[in-house]
């Protein structure tokens, strides 16, 4: 019998429900480069990412039987503010030009492996008291692969944006929430 009890789905909310605008991402760019503090700041919007598994289907006597093959790899989009001194997006151009420098063609010397020229991102979601972060998701070996465009404007005043597309090996997420794990269903 299904529960329409307004009490009881708001009991499930003890806290009321996370809000999408208590977050903060943050950038770990390589050793050798200027990583910018004020990310965490200027960072306007982000996702938690999505966790895709692909499906495998194996023919049997013609029947086809999906199983769970690899991981599908995916991409992290942020988008930031851009202050007056340009310095987010200039540090990220600056890590694409030596990634790939646009005149010569080439990387730059010494960013040979992976180490050398990735960094780490990290998201975290915060509680509306502010004390603790509840969920964090950090992205390893990553690298921005794409710095959007600009719009110049004069019909509007609105503060300038940009996207970020970040490319990754793998993340992982550190919830510190108490949820129950699914009981597994008896055959």
């Amino acid at each position: 019998m299904a529960d329409f009890s307004a009490t009881t789905f708001l009991t499930k909310l003890a806290s009321g429900g996370a809000l999408q605008s208590l977050f903060e991402a943050t950038v770990t760019g390589p050793s050798t480069l200027y990583t910018p503090t004020d990310f965490k700041f200027m960072c306007k919007t982000t996702s938690f990412p999505i966790s895709t598994v692909e499906v495998t289907p194996v023919s049997y006597m013609g029947r086809s039987i999906n199983i769970p093959g690899n991981r599908e790899v995916q991409q992290w989009t942020t988008e930031c503010y851009n202050d007056e001194s340009h310095q987010i997006r200039s540090s990220l151009l600056g890590w694409l030009n030596q990634l790939n420098n646009y005149e010569t063609n080439k990387r730059t010397k010494g960013w040979t492996t992976t180490e050398k020229y990735t960094g780490q991102l990290t998201v975290s979601q915060f509680t509306k008291s502010g004390a603790e972060a509840t969920n964090v998701v950090t992205f390893y070996d990553a690298w921005p692969s794409s710095i959007g465009e600009i719009s110049l404007d004069w019909e509007t005043s609105e503060i300038q944006t940009f996207e970020v597309t970040w490319e990754f090996s793998y993340w992982d997420q550190t919830a510190t929430g108490t949820a129950k794990k699914p009981e597994k269903k008896k055959d």
